[in-house]
This record gives C-alpha cells, structure tokens and sequence, in this order.
C-alpha cells in the first residue's frame, strides 16, 4: 500500500493542499481563514485514507492533545531526575504522555522547534539557560508554559518553585534548639543571568531567620564558594576547592570558627564535612553541619546529613497537574505561582554545641 500524501487528502477533500498543511501540521496563516466545516472535512478525509499523522491532527484540531514536553538540563542530576520522576507519575495517572527532551544552551532552539511541530499540548521547563525563547515561541503557538525552579520565578506563565522558607526556618530552630548560636552559612556565589539564584535566595532566608532570633551573623560568618559548573558535574574539582576555600575562611575566623555550618546544598555539606575532619574537628561533637536538597547520599554519609528536604517529587506533580488545568482554559502567558514546601530532617551531622 502507498503512502498516503497531503495531496491525496487535498485531491479527495476539494481543498487545496496547503489548506491540509496548515489543518495537519496545526499551523496558523493570518492571510489564511480555513471555515471549520472545511478543516473538519480534512480532518476526516485524512482519517478515512489513514494518514500517518491523523491522531497528532486531531488532537491539534480539538486542543486536546495529551502529549507534553518536559524540557530539562542535566536529566541525571538527580533533583531534576526526581522532578522528572514525580511529573511521570502524575502524567500517567492523568492519562497525559511525557516526552522528556534533554536541553543544552546549544541545543535549547532546536528543541523548542522540536515541540513546536509536534504541537505539543503544554510544555514543562526546567532548563539552566535564557528561558526568554522558550516563552516566546510558547507564546506565539499559544502553548501552555510551567516552569520549575527552585526557589526562582519566571515572568511568563505557570511557576511551580519549592518554597525553601520553612525548611530553612525548621534548620536553624533545630540548631538553636541544639544550643547553637554561631553559625555560619555557605552559598553559591553563582548567578543565572545577572539576576538571583538559588543559593543566595537561601542566604538571604537564613539572614532573615537568624534576625528573627536576634543572632549576630559577623563579617565573614556567610562565605560562598565559586561554582564553575553546576548541575550532574557539580563535584567537578574547580568546586570542590571552592567550597574547601569557602570552608576554610569559615574555620580561620577571626572572631572564632562557628559552632554550626549550614549549606546552600547537600554536596556542599559533604564537602564540608571532609574539611573539616582534615583539620581534625569531629562532626557533629566539634561542629555541626547541616545541608540542603536531601539527595539519597545524604542518609548514608557519615554521618548521616541533617538536612532541608526539598520537595521534587511533588514539584512535578504538581508542575503536571498545573498544565492538565492550563489545558482547560483559555489560552494565557499571564504569571502566577505555586509553591510547595520544603521540610526538614534531623539526622547524625547535628548536635548540642560544644561551647
């Protein structure tokens, strides 16, 4: 049997083919008014001579496709990993297909073109790049947008971010419940864009939780490491020195080392944990360290890390449910936002302060 060709469906239909081009691949002409009983009449031609694409077309027709793009960078990292994880089971229980394309800064165009011509029902974003063409070209084929990003809104959309406030506010309780009072914090000193990211969001969260108790944070007692890759490869040696520098600055205090660290990130923490052992300090009898995202490590370290948990498996969930509702709408690039919370694990890493 031969294959079936716009032109046969043109042919049969009496319309011209690019009338069935634009109705199957779901494309829009202003100079171009296709009357709805005419793309029907596509729709079923192309359907009665089983044209390959029939069921893409029809879902393009309806606006009720059931596939979506989750574009991401780093998918083994293992937090986006678990977000991608969390959006699968919820796709599956929603009766959604997930599509899930690996992004780079060099690939993102192509990708985007990608989800255009497949007239994918939404689109799930967490890509460590300029999301500003994504929002466009999403905008121009009126599909529906949620990003997911810890901590860090986008202007166009959906916003799905965990809301690391009370994780952030159940460390330090859990420290100066412990008898801490000195505490130092480690952050990113890494910026997406000019603009905040994740680490000094976090910074900026414990500033405001040791203000609330009237703690001192001295010069120096915030010391960031320098991350020149982030992501999978995060444990890429020009960090790890960083945060052994960051570390360091913190221990050689002049005004005395604190008696708790606390980290922007588990990977951090680790690190943190070894230096401090190289120096001869016992954790958590000569100090405590404290971390943040919970990756499935974090348990078996030792000691065992005390640590914010970060919600990335309701993260996507709730991304997907966010777009089976957007499916339902009227088309809108407006923003809004949800946040899901962070908590917080006590484990081996933290105890009462020595002095």
């Amino acid at each position: 049997m031969s294959m079936i060709t716009m032109t046969d469906i043109a042919t049969k239909a009496g319309v011209s083919r690019s009338a069935v081009s634009l109705v199957l691949n779901g494309r829009h002409n202003d100079n171009i008014r296709i009357p709805d009983e005419t793309r029907q009449r596509i729709l079923e031609v192309a359907a009665e001579l089983g044209y390959r694409t029939n069921q893409l077309a029809r879902a393009v027709a309806s606006g009720k496709s059931r596939m979506i793009g989750y574009l991401v960078t780093e998918p083994h990292y293992e937090p986006y990993w678990n977000t991608i994880i969390g959006a699968l089971a919820e796709a599956e229980e929603l009766g959604f297909t997930l599509k899930v394309l690996s992004v780079t800064h060099e690939t993102l165009a192509e990708r985007i073109r990608q989800c255009v011509e497949l007239r994918l029902g939404g689109l799930i974003v967490r890509v460590n790049s300029d999301k500003r063409l994504i929002f466009e070209e999403a905008n121009r084929a009126q599909i529906p947008v949620v990003s997911v990003d810890e901590g860090i809104e986008q202007p166009f959309g959906t916003n799905v971010v965990a809301d690391d406030a009370p994780g952030c506010h159940a460390a330090i309780q859990h420290l100066v419940q412990l008898g801490h009072t000195r505490i130092g914090f480690i952050s990113s000193g890494f910026s997406l864009f000019g603009g905040p990211d994740i680490g000094s969001n976090r910074e900026e969260l414990f500033r405001l939780e040791m203000m609330r108790r009237g703690l001192a944070v001295p010069e120096g007692y915030v010391s960031r490491e320098i991350m020149a890759v982030f992501g999978a490869h995060a444990d890429a040696e020009e960090n790890i020195q960083s945060v052994v520098e960051a570390t360091q600055s913190l221990l050689e205090h002049p005004q005395g080392r604190p008696t708790a660290i606390f980290c922007w990130r588990d990977e951090t923490a680790m690190c943190v944990i070894r230096v401090c052992r190289q120096r001869g300090l016992r954790v958590p009898d000569d100090i405590s360290v404290v971390g943040f995202s919970d990756l499935g490590t974090a348990r078996f370290f030792d000691p065992p890390l005390s640590t914010v948990k970060s919600p990335w498996d309701e993260l996507g969930r709730t991304a997907m449910r966010q777009i089976a509702q957007r499916l339902g709408e009227e088309f809108s690039n407006h923003s809004s936002i949800h946040r899901v919370a962070t908590g917080f694990i006590a484990r081996g890493s933290t105890s009462p302060a020595p002095f």
